[in-house]
């Protein structure tokens, strides 16, 4: 159960997000205290990934503890101090290229590790399809598209994209594990290329090059160091039919197009928003 406590310290906002924000609440400490609506699960979530992930030795804020304060349901965190990824990358563009190669590679380390007692991202991704606004058809071949996909066991992120990784005195540090999973490492950076192109951020012209640019530019990254990529054109049309059902409409033209290109390189009919 949720430890009762008050703030171990006065509440210093840093920063705040569609499920939660972060204070500072003492030196050397923060907590993550969630909007009223997150489920209990996710929250539950997060500290058993986050755990498992510092335990394996991978660069993490490990959980403290949880709290239930006034303000919200909360987890306490040793600060990690220094700026997103993706502030780095607006600040020093030409160094963008060496940002995603390190994030590749922090990615490919997070899927080295088992996660056994996580759930599942097949069923996440079966769930997702099945409330979503295909129509029953387009989710029927793909839901029997992705029964003949492999399951795994793989440390799966679920959210790994430039404004999930803090940049401490260290190195890289990824953060929220809230959408963590178990499975095949394919779907988990597939998901990775398309926050790159299409996740919440800026679309005007220039920023658009620039996200088709990253996107291209960290999966080649990631392919030096896992050549083979299994299933990879059934995974990007069940990953990008399944995100229909909870993405913001960030360049909705373009992923539409990229989605009915994924469903059609898997031999599935097209999605239509009117459907």
């Amino acid at each position: 159960m949720p430890q009762q406590d008050d703030p171990p310290g006065p509440l210093v906002p840093l920063a705040a997000g569609a499920s939660s924000r972060v204070c500072r609440v003492g030196e050397g400490r923060v907590a993550k205290i969630f909007h009223a609506a997150v489920s209990e699960e996710m929250i539950a979530r997060e500290v058993d990934a986050a755990t498992l992930a510092a335990e394996a030795g991978l660069p993490v804020a490990r959980p403290l503890r949880r709290l239930d304060m006034a303000e919200g349901r909360a987890i306490l965190y040793p600060e990690v101090t220094g700026p997103t990824l993706m502030r780095r990358m607006r600040l020093r563009p030409l160094q963008s290229g060496s940002c995603l190669r390190d994030m590749a590679a922090l990615h490919r380390r997070i899927h080295g590790e088992a996660a056994p007692g996580l759930r599942s991202l097949r069923q996440v991704l079966r769930t997702d399809i099945l409330y979503g606004p295909a129509d029953r058809g387009l989710q029927e071949g793909a839901v029997a598209l992705l029964d003949g996909l492999p399951d795994g066991d793989r440390l799966l992120h679920g959210d790994f994209h430039i404004g999930n990784i803090l940049l401490s005195p260290s190195g890289m540090v990824a953060i929220d594990w809230s959408k963590a999973a178990r499975g095949d490492f394919v779907p988990d950076l597939l998901r990775t290329e398309m926050l790159l192109r299409f996740g919440e951020g800026p679309q005007d012209r220039l920023t658009n090059m620039a996200r088709d640019w990253a996107a291209r530019n960290y999966v080649a990254s990631y392919r030096r160091l896992a050549p083979a990529l299994e299933h990879g054109a059934e995974w990007r049309a069940v990953v990008a039919l399944a995100w229909l059902r909870a993405r913001a409409p960030v360049r909705q033209a373009a992923f539409l197009a990229y989605l009915n290109r994924a469903l059609a390189g898997a031999g599935l009919p097209p999605y239509s928003a009117m459907t």
